[in-house]
């Protein structure tokens, strides 16, 4: 069988407080940069629960990465010169769609978080190392934005305001607002910018979503991210997360939300240890999406 030499990218139109969505367009783009010709095909409706997906493609600004690369393949063309497209690529799916409803010569599954049924797939891509056994590449890119970082601002130590936010941790627990802090929600604030200008005047993060990238956020920032449950996922699982642990702190009912406690300078050492896993991951990003190229275009 002949190898296929272009790639389509299956995600839902692009959101920002999707960290799954956004890996899926980056990927497209980081396919782009390298050389290769790499499309975006989007769901458009349908259910993991279901699969009934159905899909399709626009050029309209609105269902992109503003800041993204995809390749046009259906301008000007007609269905049929669309479907062969899609037939002769090697298309990857998240790991909510099964097995390969296009019909491609060649696909693969990206696996973006805990799968919630058995992934069977010519080629497994996992966003980390601990949620499936035995990927063929790992691609973990984390969500480092231009917005977030702690440049001009006081140590954690010396702030006062505290946050807490709920997310997908209403999923796993029973989630209440932390006594003396301000609830953060995933629509609010708005935009990364505004997120951005909270995070660097907070202390800790008290946050319900073990797997937020608004952890990360909190932590580039500064402030301290404080996990509030461990029913989505053991702590030991978290802390072994390509990111790095997370620093070690607990909050019990009762207890002083904007106290500092006396182990800051071990606080510090995990924060320092995950920016400087984060910048290395970001910037190994290209080469970790060129190994992949490699490695399906060596599969017979």
């Amino acid at each position: 069988m002949t190898t296929p030499t272009h790639f389509l990218v299956v995600a839902p139109p692009y959101s920002s407080r999707s960290g799954g969505i956004m890996v899926l367009h980056e990927l497209c783009t980081a396919l782009n940069q390298i050389g290769e010709q790499a499309g975006l095909l989007l769901i458009t409706e349908g259910s993991q629960a279901a699969q009934n997906f159905k899909f399709g493609y626009s050029a309209d600004a609105q269902f992109h990465d503003p800041n993204g690369m995809h390749h046009d393949y259906f301008t000007g063309r007609s269905l049929q010169e669309i479907s062969d497209y899609t037939r002769n690529a090697v298309v990857i799916y998240p790991d909510i769609v099964q097995g390969n409803p296009l019909g491609a010569s060649r696909y693969a599954t990206y696996v973006l978080g805990f799968p919630k049924f058995e992934i069977d797939s010519e080629f497994v891509i996992s966003y980390s190392s601990s949620y499936i056994s035995n990927p063929d590449c790992i691609l973990y890119k984390p969500f480092v934005s231009e917005h977030m970082h702690n440049r001009g601002t006081v140590h954690w130590s010396q702030r006062s305001l505290c946050l807490t936010y709920i997310g997908k941790g209403q999923e796993y627990a029973d989630c209440h607002l932390v006594p003396n802090t301000l609830l953060v929600e995933r629509d609010w604030p708005r935009d990364k910018q505004q997120l951005a200008l909270l995070l660097r005047q907070c202390k800790y993060f008290y946050s319900w979503d073990c797997l937020s990238a608004t952890n990360i956020d909190a932590v580039l920032c500064g402030a301290v991210p404080v996990l509030m449950q461990d029913k989505q996922l053991p702590r030991s699982v978290v802390d072994s997360l390509e990111m790095g642990a997370l620093p070690p702190m607990t909050y019990e009912p009762g207890m002083d939300s904007r106290a500092t406690p006396p182990h800051v300078s071990a606080i510090d050492q995990t924060m320092d240890n995950m920016v400087g896993k984060l910048n290395a991951y970001s910037a190994s990003w290209l080469d970790q999406v060129g190994e992949f190229v490699q490695h399906i275009k060596r599969r017979p």
